[in-house]
C-alpha cells in the first residue's frame, strides 16, 4: 500500500471510531452516524486528508468542552466543502449549546434537508425549531420521523408534546390515543391525555380516563385524589366528598389524602374540618418535612393578617418538632415564629440549635448572628461569626458581624481586619456596603489611624452622600481633631438639613461652630441641644465651653458642674470646675 494511502486510510477508521465515542444522549444531542462523516465527494486527496484532520480535531475538542477551538476547527472543515452536513451538524450542535439558537437552526436546517432519512440530523433539526418557538414546524419534523420508523414510541410522544407546545391540543390529544394504542397503555400517557381533555374542555371524556386508571390502578390512592380534585374543580362537590371516602377506605393512613381533604374543606369554607385534616396529615411521620415547611410557611403569613390562625400555627409547629426533633428546618421555622412573637431570646436558641443539627445552612447562621447582634450578646456573636467564616468564606454578612462583635469587644484590630477582608464580597448590596464603610471608619478612628479613617468614611459617603449618621458621626471626628473644619461644617450643616430635629446632630453641629471660632452661632445651636431631652453631660460641657467664651464664666460653671453629676464628659472637666477656667 502505498504510505499516503495509508494514512489516509487511518484517518478515515479514526473518524468512525472519533464519532463513536461523539454519540451521546439524545438530550445533548447525539453525533452523525460515521459513515456520513466521510462525504467529502469531488475533493483532491489531499484535501481529504487535511478535512479529516480537522473533522477529527473538532469532535475532540468538542468532547473536552473545549467549544471555541471546536467551532474554528468546523469551520476550517467548511472552508474545505461548504457541502459538509456532518461539519454542519457539529456546529449546530455547538451554537446551541452556546445559546446561539437561531445560528445553530441555519445548520441543523441545511444539515436536516440534506439528508432526510439522518434521525440524528433531523433530531437536532427539532430541538432547534423547539429552542425558536417553532413547535408546529418540529412537530412536523416528528411526523417525518415517525413514518421512517414507526416502532419508535418517543417519536410520537415528541410529536404530542410539541403539537401541545404549539397549542394544538387536538392533535397532541390524538397522538397519545394512537401511542396507547399502539404500545399498550401507559398511565403517564392517560395523565397527558387527561390534561389535554381539560385544555379542550371536554370535561365528560376527561372524567372517563380518569375512572379508567382508578380501575387499572385500584389499589393506588392517587388516582382517586386527581378523580377528587377533578371534581372540585368543576364544583361538584358531592362527588368529590365521594371520592375522597373511597380514599379513605383504600388507605386511611396516607398523609396526602388528609392534605386533599384540608383543600377541599377549605374550598367549602370548613374552617374547622380544614385544620383537623391538616393536623391529621402533620401528625403523620411519613408526611416530609419539607411539605409541613410549605404549610407553616402559608400560616406564617396567614396568621399575620389573622390571629386566630397563630395557636394552630403554634401547634402544628409543636407536632412538627415532636416527630422531627433533629430536622434543623423544624427548629428555624419554629425560631421564625417565636422571634415574631418578639421572643428574641428564644428564637435565638432554636436557631443555635439548628446550627448544632446542620452546620451547613447558611440562613440559620445569618438569623442567628442577627439575632446575637439585636440582643447585644457580643461574646457569642464574635463566636458564632467566626465560625461562620470558617463555613462561609464568601459570605459577607459573616465577615460583617465579626466586625461589628469585635468592634464591640473593642477589639478594634480583628474588626478591622474582618471589615476589611469582608467587603471583598459585597456584591450589588449598597446598604451593606454602606455599612462594612461606615465600622471601617469608626474602627480606624479608635486606633487613631485618621487617614484610613477618613477614607473609609470617604467611601461611605460615595455610596451614599445623604446618610446623616455618616455625616454627623465623620464631622464630628474631624472637630475633635480641629481639622479640615469647612469640611466638618459642611457635612454636619447637611446632616441637620436632612434631619432637623436631631439633638446629636445640633450639638454636633454646634460644637463645630464653636472649634471655628463662631461662639455666638454655636451658643444658639448648642442652647437648642440643652433644652432637647434628657440631660447629656457631653452637651453640657459644649454648652459650658462655648459660654465661658461669651464670658458669661459664672454660667458656664454652672453648666460644667451639672455636666459633672451626669457623667464624665471630657478628661478636663474636673480641672475646669477646680480652677473655674476653660481647659481643652
Amino acid at each position: 500500500m502505498n504510505f499516503k494511502k495509508h494514512i489516509f486510510v487511518i484517518i478515515l477508521l479514526s473518524i468512525a471510531l472519533t464519532n463513536e465515542s461523539c454519540k451521546s444522549t439524545k438530550e445533548t444531542t447525539n453525533s452523525a452516524n460515521p459513515d456520513k462523516s466521510t462525504k467529502t465527494k469531488g475533493l483532491t486527496e489531499q484535501a481529504q486528508i487535511k478535512f479529516a484532520f480537522y473533522f477529527v480535531d473538532g469532535c475532540k475538542e468538542r468532547m473536552k468542552g473545549n467549544m471555541e477551538t471546536a467551532e474554528n476547527l468546523f469551520k476550517e472543515c467548511l472552508k474545505i466543502d461548504a457541502t459538509s452536513a456532518p461539519a454542519k451538524y457539529e456546529l449546530g450542535i455547538i451554537y446551541r449549546f452556546n445559546g446561539l439558537y437561531e445560528i445553530a437552526l441555519k445548520f441543523a436546517k441545511e444539515c436536516a434537508n440534506s439528508d432526510l432519512k439522518n434521525e440524528w440530523y433531523q433530531l437536532l433539526y427539532i430541538e432547534c425549531l423547539h429552542n425558536n418557538g417553532q413547535y408546529t414546524q418540529a412537530a412536523d419534523v416528528y411526523s417525518r420521523l415517525i413514518k421512517i420508523y414507526p416502532n419508535r414510541s418517543e417519536y410520537y410522544e415528541g410529536l404530542a408534546a410539541e403539537s401541545m407546545y404549539g397549542g394544538n391540543y387536538e392533535k397532541s390529544y390524538k397522538t397519545y390515543d394512537e401511542l396507547e394504542k399502539k404500545f399498550g397503555q401507559n398511565d403517564a400517557f392517560t395523565l397527558n391525555k387527561i390534561k389535554l381533555l381539560k385544555q379542550l374542555k371536554k370535561n365528560s371524556e376527561a372524567e372517563t380516563e380518569l375512572k379508567k386508571l382508578i380501575k387499572i390502578n385500584p389499589l393506588d390512592a392517587k388516582y382517586y385524589t386527581y378523580l377528587a380534585e377533578f371534581y372540585q374543580e368543576n364544583n361538584q362537590a358531592a362527588k368529590a366528598m365521594d371520592v375522597y371516602q373511597e380514599i379513605l377506605k383504600i388507605d386511611p393512613k396516607n398523609p396526602m389524602v388528609h392534605l386533599a381533604l384540608a383543600d377541599y374543606y377549605k374550598a367549602t369554607n370548613d374552617k374547622e374540618k380544614f385544620y383537623q385534616e391538616i393536623k391529621t396529615a402533620f401528625e403523620n411521620p411519613e408526611l416530609d418535612t419539607d411539605t409541613k415547611l410549605k404549610i407553616l410557611g402559608s400560616y406564617y403569613q396567614l396568621s399575620e393578617e389573622n390571629e386566630s390562625y397563630k395557636k394552630q400555627a403554634n401547634e402544628l409547629v409543636s407536632i412538627m418538632l415532636n416527630l422531627h426533633p433533629n430536622s434543623s428546618d423544624a427548629h428555624n421555622i419554629n425560631g421564625d415564629f417565636l422571634y415574631r412573637d418578639k421572643k428574641i431570646k428564644e428564637a435565638r436558641d432554636e436557631y443555635a440549635y439548628a446550627v448544632r443539627l446542620d452546620k451547613g445552612k447558611f440562613s440559620s447562621w445569618a438569623q442567628l448572628m442577627y439575632l446575637e447582634s439585636e440582643l447585644g450578646t457580643f461574646d457569642s456573636l464574635e463566636i458564632y461569626s467566626s465560625e461562620a467564616i470558617e463555613l462561609f468564606p464568601n459570605q459577607a454578612i459573616t465577615y460583617y458581624f465579626n466586625g461589628v462583635a469585635n468592634m464591640q469587644l473593642k477589639k478594634y484590630d480583628k474588626a478591622i481586619q474582618s471589615l476589611s477582608d469582608g467587603i471583598e464580597f459585597v456584591n450589588n448590596n449598597n446598604p451593606l456596603l454602606l455599612q462594612f464603610y461606615s465600622n471601617l471608619g469608626e474602627s480606624y478612628n479608635y486606633v487613631k489611624d485618621y487617614e484610613k479613617s477618613d477614607k473609609s468614611f470617604d467611601n461611605a459617603l460615595k455610596v451614599d452622600p445623604d446618610n446623616t449618621s455618616i455625616l454627623n458621626n465623620y464631622a464630628y471626628y474631624l472637630s475633635l481633631r480641629k481639622i479640615t473644619l469647612e469640611k466638618a461644617e459642611k457635612y454636619s450643616r447637611r446632616s441637620n438639613e436632612l434631619a432637623p430635629n436631631n439633638r446629636s446632630y445640633i450639638d454636633t453641629y454646634g460644637w463645630i461652630l464653636y472649634q471655628l471660632g463662631r461662639y455666638k452661632d454655636a451658643e444658639e445651636w448648642l442652647s437648642r441641644a440643652v433644652k432637647m431631652g434628657a440631660k447629656n453631660a457631653v452637651i453640657l460641657e459644649h454648652y459650658g465651653d462655648v459660654l465661658y467664651h461669651l464670658d458669661k464664666k459664672e454660667d458656664a460653671l454652672m453648666y460644667w458642674k451639672e455636666a459633672k453629676t451626669i457623667g464624665t464628659a471630657s478628661e478636663w472637666l474636673d480641672k475646669k470646675i477646680v480652677e473655674k477656667k476653660l481647659y481643652e
